[in-house]
C-alpha cells in the first residue's frame, strides 16, 4: 500500500516539475510589434510648442509647468526597409526610407516619450538604441534629468554613444548622409572609426557615467558639427562640470587629451617648420605613452604630466631638402616645444572652468587618501582646488619613420 502511494506522489512531483516547461512564451513580444528606436535627439522647446504633443501625461496643461520643456526626436526602424547586405537596395522599394523620424514635446524625457507613444501603435523599444544626441544649448543648462533617465532605463546599454551637437540635435536625426542608407549607422560608424584611428577617446555612455560620478574627475563627450552636405564633423570634446557643459576643446586638443591619458593609437597630425629654413613638414603621431602623477609639496598639490609621443613624418614642402639626423633632432625639439604649449593651454583652460577631465583628483584620492580626507573630501572642494593647482608638463617626441614624400 505504501509503495502505491509513493508511485502516485512521484508522478505528481514529475508533473509539477514539467508544468513550468509547458507555459511557453506567455509574455512574448514579436519584433514586428516593437517600435525599435535607433537614435534619440534632445533639444530645448518653447512653451508654445507644448500644444503640438498629445499631452498624454496631462502635465503640460498647467501653464506654470511649461518652463524648461524639451523636444525629443527619434529615429525608428521601419520593419522590412532596413537594407540587408552591401549592394543594391536590399529589397527596399525606391523612395522609401528605412527609418521613421518622429518628435514630441514634454517636461521630462519620460513625459516626452509618453507623449510620443500616443503617436505609435507599437511599444517603444530601446534595446537597439545606438546614439543619444544632446544639443549644446540644453547641455549648458544641464542634463541631470536626461542622464538619470537613461541610467535607470534597463534597455539602454552602457556602450551607447552620447554626443553633444553644435546646433539643434534634431537636425542630425533628419540628416541624409550619402555613404549610408541608415543615418544612425553612419553616425555610429563615424564615431567608431574615429576611435579606431586615434582621433576620439572611448567615451561611451558608461564611461561618461563613471567620470561624472567620480569625486576627482569630470566627464566629457564628443562634440559634433553638422555640415551642409549632411556630413558630420568631430569638432572637439564637450567637457562638463557635474551635469552642465562648461566648455569645448578644439579637434587637435583631443589628441593632447588622449596623449596625457595614454589612449592609443595616435592619429592627429601637426604641421611645423624646420628650424633654420622655410620648409614645413607634417608630423603624425602613431603611439602615445603618458603618465599623470601627483605629490604634496608644502601642503599643496603639485601634478606632473609626462608624455612620450612616437610618430612619422608624412611629407615636406620642399623636395630638394634632405633630412639629416641633426635636422630630425631639431624637428623633435620644435614639436616638443609646441606640444608643451598646447598641453599647458588645454590644462589651463579646464582649470579656469574648474573641470578636471584628466583625473588629477582621482590620483590624489588613490595615492594621498589622508590628504584628500583631511583637506578636500567633496567634489565641490576639489573643483576649487583644481583651479589653483600647479601642473608640470614634460613631452618627448620620437620620429620613427620618414615617409616617401619626405626623402
Amino acid at each position: 500500500m505504501i509503495s502505491v502511494w509513493r508511485k502516485r506522489i512521484n508522478r505528481v512531483l514529475v508533473f509539477l516539475l514539467l508544468l513550468p516547461m509547458l507555459t511557453g512564451c506567455w509574455d512574448r513580444l514579436e519584433i514586428e510589434d516593437r517600435a525599435v528606436v535607433l537614435a534619440i535627439a534632445i533639444d530645448e522647446a518653447k512653451p508654445q510648442e507644448a500644444n503640438e504633443s498629445s499631452n498624454a501625461t496631462q502635465i503640460l496643461k498647467n501653464p506654470k509647468l511649461n518652463k524648461g520643456l524639451i523636444r525629443i526626436t527619434v529615429q525608428i526602424a521601419v520593419p522590412g526597409r532596413i537594407p540587408l547586405g552591401t549592394g543594391g537596395t536590399g529589397g527596399v522599394p525606391a523612395g522609401q526610407k528605412p527609418v521613421w523620424v518622429l518628435s514630441s514635446v514634454g517636461s521630462t524625457i519620460h513625459d516626452s516619450l509618453m507623449n510620443l507613444q500616443q503617436q505609435l501603435a507599437d511599444r517603444l523599444f530601446f534595446g537597439h538604441l545606438r546614439v543619444i544626441v544632446v544639443s549644446e544649448a540644453l547641455a549648458r543648462k544641464g542634463i541631470e534629468n536626461e542622464k538619470d533617465f537613461f541610467r535607470r532605463q534597463p534597455q539602454v546599454r552602457r556602450t551607447v554613444w552620447m554626443v553633444v551637437s553644435k546646433g539643434k540635435a534634431s537636425d542630425i536625426m533628419r540628416a541624409t548622409p550619402q555613404l549610408e542608407r541608415v543615418p544612425t549607422l553612419y553616425l555610429v560608424a563615424t564615431l567608431d572609426r574615429a576611435k579606431e584611428m586615434g582621433k576620439l577617446p572611448n567615451n561611451f555612455l558608461g564611461v561618461f557615467y563613471s567620470a561624472s560620478s567620480a569625486k576627482g574627475q569630470e566627464g566629457s563627450l564628443p562634440y559634433l558639427d553638422l555640415k551642409k552636405e549632411s556630413n558630420i564633423e568631430i569638432a572637439g570634446l564637450a567637457y562638463f562640470k557635474g551635469d552642465k557643459m562648461e566648455g569645448i576643446t578644439t579637434p587637435l586638443q583631443i589628441g593632447h587629451f588622449m596623449a596625457m591619458k595614454q589612449i592609443n593609437p595616435g592619429g592627429y597630425s601637426v604641421i611645423t617648420q624646420i628650424p633654420g629654413s622655410e620648409t614645413t613638414v607634417m608630423f603624425q603621431s602613431t603611439n602615445r605613452k603618458g603618465k599623470i602623477s601627483t605629490e604634496i609639496i608644502n601642503g599643496k598639490i603639485h601634478a606632473k604630466v609626462v608624455s612620450q609621443i612616437e610618430g612619422d613624418l608624412r611629407e615636406k614642402s620642399d623636395e630638394n631638402l634632405t633630412l639629416t639626423k641633426e635636422t630630425i633632432k631639431k624637428l623633435e625639439q620644435s614639436i616638443e616645444k609646441d606640444g608643451k604649449i598646447g598641453f599647458e593651454k588645454l590644462i589651463h583652460q579646464t582649470q579656469k572652468d574648474g573641470c578636471d577631465i584628466f583625473g588629477f583628483g582621482e590620483d590624489v584620492r588613490a595615492f594621498h587618501p589622508s590628504y584628500w580626507n583631511r583637506e578636500i573630501k567633496t567634489k565641490q572642494k576639489w573643483e576649487e582646488m583644481y583651479r589653483d593647482m600647479s601642473v608640470e608638463v614634460s613631452i618627448r617626441i620620437n620620429i620613427r619613420r620618414i615617409g616617401t614624400k619626405t626623402k
